[in-house]
């Protein structure tokens, strides 16, 4: 049974409605320059913890269902420009980011810059208005801000991955941030480890705050996206003791091996985040990746072209990297009868889903973590402890130990790992093509070892996405990504 709390913050009541309302119009304005225009007052929002609570609510529902952002670009997007995802009917847009030559007029770039400084301004406004507030309890503030501060540097990672240097927002004064010019990637990362260690510091220790669902940011959440931060940032020695915290708290296990098809059911060991993407029990991914696929497959008559019915397919490369035995590639992949493969980590179809309810959608889940602690041992020279960790997803996935000796040895089965454990997750893959170095030149990228291989007119500079044109246009102190135009 749904807890109360379930019901009292994801439901569309009136009040989050409105809220998110709010927050909405302030999307209509230029990103660094937001207007409320409602007579709904933030005094009001933040008089008491009740009504804080929409607030907070209401940015939840807007990362979770209004901006596709957050869930279906990253991933889709993302799969694109790396050696993931293809498209049976790609659009001129989605070939762009396919073939990494992306215009800076590319709707879909300008949808990740813009939703994610809307979520951003969200945050502030809800961190800047629960510490002015003079009517709420001492314990919610800490509560939503903590909340607020991860999201927003949650936000930000995502922004400095896709973007490289962006402008870094704390404040919700257009006076400050109007003009803002683009802020080191360093600079950016220092904010994000502020706000996470902050939230670590707010935030509780358990899912309490949800009733036991773990479907809102607490303490280990933020300590998992700081772990990640650390290892994007070479810091080896605090990526694996933040790692380790995490996988040697009581509340978080792998599931034994045979079930690894219900590593994306809602609220099981692995999962450290979740957002409750709809009622009806389904995810927007499920949505996309499986489509009508899941209206045929269970019927006798149309099983046998339930295939055609898919549009998005893992390249062939990937499917070619799973070893025969793993049992990701049985659970987590579709093999059509042309042997097309198409990702399968979410089942449930919109409409197809409501007596199931069984799935919500992962932010943040336990086998990233131990990756991470793996790379971040071998990075320091403790190859039997990133060993283990390796063999620790490899042994669950039904496969047999690998074998690590040297950094070389060790850094191949972590690449593999993570390219068959993440793969179609949150951008993982490009985004471990980006930072790591190459294997034949001192002055590139692993992405250029990979996909210069797949993709004619592969550039280094493509690494990065375009700021959009037209906030260019807005903020002239914007300065271009290289390898794109002014």
């Amino acid at each position: 049974m749904q807890n109360k709390l379930i019901n009292i913050a994801f439901r569309w009541s009136s009040t989050v409605l409105l809220l998110s309302l709010v927050f909405l119009l302030v999307a209509c304005k230029k990103y660094l320059e937001p207007e409320f225009k409602t007579q709904i007052l933030t005094s009001d929002i933040f008089a008491n913890d009740q009504n804080a609570q929409s607030a907070i609510n209401g940015l939840y529902i807007n990362m979770a269902t209004v901006y596709s952002s957050f869930n279906v670009n990253v991933t889709r997007l993302g799969g694109f420009a790396s050696d993931e995802l293809t498209y049976l009917n790609q659009s001129d847009f989605d070939n762009q980011f396919m073939n990494n030559q992306i215009n800076t007029t590319n709707s879909s770039v300008k949808s990740f810059w813009d939703d994610f400084y809307k979520i951003i301004y969200q945050c502030n406004s809800i961190i800047e208005n629960s510490k002015a507030s003079t009517g709420m309890s001492p314990s919610y503030k800490k509560q939503i801000i903590g909340e607020a501060m991860f999201f927003r540097a949650f936000s930000h990672f995502y922004l400095v991955n896709f973007f490289g240097p962006v402008p870094a927002i704390t404040s919700t004064d257009k006076n400050i941030t109007a003009y803002l010019p683009r802020t080191s990637v360093d600079s950016v990362y220092t904010q994000i480890k502020t706000d996470l260690i902050g939230a670590m510091d707010s935030l509780r220790a358990d899912y309490s705050i949800s009733g036991g669902n773990r479907v809102r940011a607490n303490k280990w959440a933020a300590a998992a996206l700081l772990a990640r931060v650390y290892l994007y940032q070479k810091d080896w020695a605090d990526a694996e003791a933040t790692s380790s915290a995490l996988l040697g708290n009581a509340l978080y296990s792998l599931l034994p091996a045979g079930s690894i098809k219900m590593v994306f059911k809602k609220n099981q060991t692995e999962s450290i985040l979740e957002w409750v993407n709809d009622a009806r029990g389904n995810t927007t991914e499920g949505n996309m990746f499986v489509g009508d696929y899941a209206s045929y497959i269970n019927d006798p008559i149309l099983a046998p072209i339930a295939g055609l019915f898919l549009y998005y397919f893992l390249q062939p490369n990937l499917i070619n990297s799973f070893e025969p035995k793993d049992q990701r590639l049985a659970n987590w992949v579709i093999i059509t009868s042309t042997g097309k493969g198409a990702p399968y980590k979410y089942r449930r179809q919109f409409g197809l889903a409501d007596s199931l309810n069984d799935e919500h959608y992962s932010v943040l889940r336990l086998a990233e973590q131990y990756l991470i602690r793996a790379e971040a041992r071998a990075q320091q020279g403790n190859f039997n402890g990133a060993q283990s960790d390796i063999n620790v997803i490899r042994n669950r996935a039904g496969l047999p130990d690998a074998v690590v000796v040297d950094k070389i040895s060790a850094m191949t089965a972590i690449e593999q790992e993570r390219r068959v454990e993440l793969f179609c997750e949150w951008a993982h893959r490009w985004f471990d093509l980006k930072r790591w170095p190459s294997l034949v030149a001192a002055d590139k990228t692993r992405a250029d070892d990979v996909l210069s291989l797949i993709k004619p007119g592969w550039k280094s500079t493509n690494i990065l996405l375009p700021i959009p044109q037209a906030d260019r246009r807005n903020n002239t102190n914007l300065t271009q990504n290289p390898g794109y135009p002014q």
